[in-house]
This record gives structure tokens, C-alpha cells and sequence, in this order.
């Protein structure tokens, strides 16, 4: 899909600096080795494909608000550096699992850093949360990484197979099923500013806000950011068609987009197609099949926005959803900010296989 040319008239000139990530420690890993207090295993390798019963754990519990440990083997023919485990609550959106009651060494994106240079088998022993209520359900998505990988694309450097991934749902009672759709309201994100400490790029997955210094871990997990221009004025872009709004020479002059700011490759950052005005009422979405008639926008950035505009999108993974926007304070300095709500279909996990 073709991306709309990059403005030439900005009002923006931000001065970019050289972001260093600090890594958890290497003596935090609490889930090393298997556990013989418990019978649950999930295996995943290079031979049991298609093995429902080691790679799709089932697990009933009357246990609530509780846990249930799980031994996960994974074993791969390459290094594995990165554990990624996705949780899904009732049916809802798919999001990256936090662990509570165990300490990991964790990298900044929230899966799990395989620290051993030659790590191509692993077992571990995972406390994975029950549901909360007497007819829930939550399952968990998990696949190791040659690098870092996307909590919403399981096959990126995936380190066994594209699609090979191990799923474990605990359920309590009848189960629940969600109705497709997450909504986020009165997010804010903030005009950029040359200290690069502004919340301006925004992921759909979780409704988390990013600031621009969050750089090379992060930048993968945008979707699309905030600017305002000199002559768009209150504008959205993808972050993989933001405006080269950055000065990285120090010139005075921008000369750069994301790609460059970060240091994140051009095509692993996000699309995330959009466009003003929708037939669809906002406020009256309340499932996954009402969003379900959006069809692609062919731009990637919106201008001149206010209050009280609509906008439909898809995003990078194929989730549709509406934008509304609330509340602006024009202006590209530290008071200018733009307020919205957004509604958009989860992620199953269906969406995870081919």
C-alpha cells in the first residue's frame, strides 16, 4: 500500500540523543528448571507439531484468583534469546503477561531474556494466574525468539517455525467468552518536544503511551503518534509513515523520521492505516462485528483534526477500530496535547495461526 509523501513544512525541530536501555539483571530468574510439585507440562520443539496435547495445555480449576504451575519446555535447533508469553482474560484482548509472584530477567518489551548464549532447549516452571471469577477464562500464548520479537506477530524471528507456539487456557466453571472489543478512553498523547520526553506514540494493543526517548525496545510496539505542523496543525501519522520531524545532526535542520531516531529497521516499524470521518457511531460500538465494515484507508496520516471528529482505522495486524476525538490544546509546545477514546477488536487467537 502506497504511503502518503512526508510534509515538507514543519513547525517541529526536535534534536534527537543517544538513548541507552538497561537490561534486568543476570541473577533474577526464579523460574529456571522444571518443578515436580505439579503435573502440568507444556512442550514445544522441532518435532511435535500438530501435538495438541503437549503445545494446547487445558487446565480446569475451582482455584480463584490463585495460580497453577506449569513446567514449559521449549527446544529449538538455533539459540533462542527471548520468551514471549501473550494473556488473554475472558475473551479479551491479547496482551503481554506480567509476572507478579516470580522475578525474571525481563528485557524492556516484557518477555523474558534466555541469557545463555547457546540456549536451544529451556525448561522453566511458570506461576500462570487463574481466573478471578467463578466462570472465567484466560489463555496464554508462548513461543521463544532468535531477537526481539512482537507481542502481536508470533512468527517474527520466530526461532522454531513461524507458527509454532504453545498455548495454555485455565478455566473456572462455564468459561467466558468477550465480546471482540477494547476501548480506551480520555487517552492524551503529547505534541513532541525537543527533550524527547513527551508521551506521543501510542500502541493499540494495550492502550500504553510511549515516549520518544523510550527509542529501540519500544518503537516496534507503536502504532501511530501525535504531531502538530505548522501547517496540518493537530495531526496523527503510523509511526512508519511519521514525518521526518527529527534533527539527528545537529544542523538545525530534521532530517529524520523514526527509523533513524531509534535505530529500529524501517520495515519492522508499524502501518497503521487511517482516515477522518466514519458512518459508523462511535458510541454505539459494543462488539467485534460492529466494527467488521471499516475497509482499509489508503493514507497513513490525518491532519487538521477536532474535537468532535470521528476516524476509522486498521491497524498493521488487521484490527479495525474508531478514534473520537474529546478534547485539543493546539500548540507543538509542552501545553499542546490532543484527548481521545478509542474503540478496536481484540486480537484472538485464531489471528496467531496461519
Amino acid at each position: 500500500m502506497n504511503k502518503i509523501s512526508k510534509i515538507k513544512s514543519i513547525l517541529l525541530i526536535l534534536v534527537a540523543s543517544t538513548v541507552i536501555f538497561s537490561c534486568s539483571s543476570d541473577d533474577n530468574m526464579d523460574i529456571e528448571g522444571g518443578s515436580g510439585e505439579t503435573a502440568y507440562e507444556l512442550i514445544v520443539n522441532t518435532t511435535n507439531v500438530g501435538n495438541t496435547a503437549e503445545r494446547d495445555l487445558k487446565i480446569t480449576t475451582t482455584s480463584l484468583n490463585a495460580s497453577e504451575k506449569v513446567n514449559v519446555t521449549f527446544t529449538a535447533d538455533e539459540p533462542m534469546r527471548r520468551l514471549y508469553i501473550a494473556k488473554s482474560e475472558n475473551g479479551g484482548a491479547i496482551e503481554p503477561f506480567v509476572f507478579t509472584n516470580q522475578e525474571v530477567d525481563e528485557k524492556a518489551d516484557g518477555s523474558v531474556d534466555l541469557k545463555s548464549d547457546n540456549k536451544t532447549t529451556f525448561t522453566f516452571n511458570i506461576d500462570f494466574d487463574t481466573p478471578t471469577t467463578t466462570d472465567g477464562t484466560i489463555t496464554y500464548i508462548l513461543w521463544a525468539t532468535t531477537g526481539r520479537g512482537d507481542f502481536r506477530d508470533v512468527t517474527k524471528r520466530n526461532a522454531i517455525g513461524d507458527f509454532d507456539f504453545g498455548t495454555i487456557t485455565i478455566t473456572a466453571g462455564n468459561g467466558a467468552v468477550g465480546n471482540g472489543v477494547k476501548s480506551y478512553t480520555q487517552t492524551i498523547l503529547a505534541a513532541p518536544l525537543d527533550n524527547e520526553a513527551s508521551e506521543t506514540f501510542m500502541s493499540v494493543l494495550d492502550g500504553k503511551k510511549y515516549k520518544i526517548l523510550d527509542g529501540e525496545e519500544y518503537a516496534a510496539l507503536w502504532d501511530f503518534g501525535y504531531y502538530y505542523g505548522a501547517s496540518g496543525k493537530a495531526s496523527f501519522a503510523s509511526v512508519a509513515n511519521y514525518p521526518a520531524l527529527f534533527d539527528t545532526n545537529g544542523d538545525g535542520l530534521a532530517n529524520a523520521a523514526v527509523s533513524e531516531l531509534t535505530g529500529v529497521a524501517q520495515e519492522e516499524l508499524n502501518n497503521f492505516y487511517i482516515k477522518k470521518g466514519s458512518a459508523l457511531d462511535f458510541d454505539t460500538v459494543t462488539s467485534r462485528e460492529d466494527l467488521n465494515s471499516i475497509a482499509i484507508p489508503t493514507t497513513e496520516r490525518v491532519n487538521d483534526l477536532a474535537i468532535g471528529d470521528v476516524l476509522e482505522f486498521v491497524d498493521n495486524y488487521g484490527n479495525k477500530g474508531l478514534i473520537k476525538v474529546t478534547a485539543l490544546t493546539p500548540g507543538d509546545g509542552s501545553n499542546g496535547k490532543i484527548t481521545f477514546d478509542i474503540k478496536v477488536q481484540t486480537s484472538s487467537i485464531t489471528d496467531f495461526k496461519p
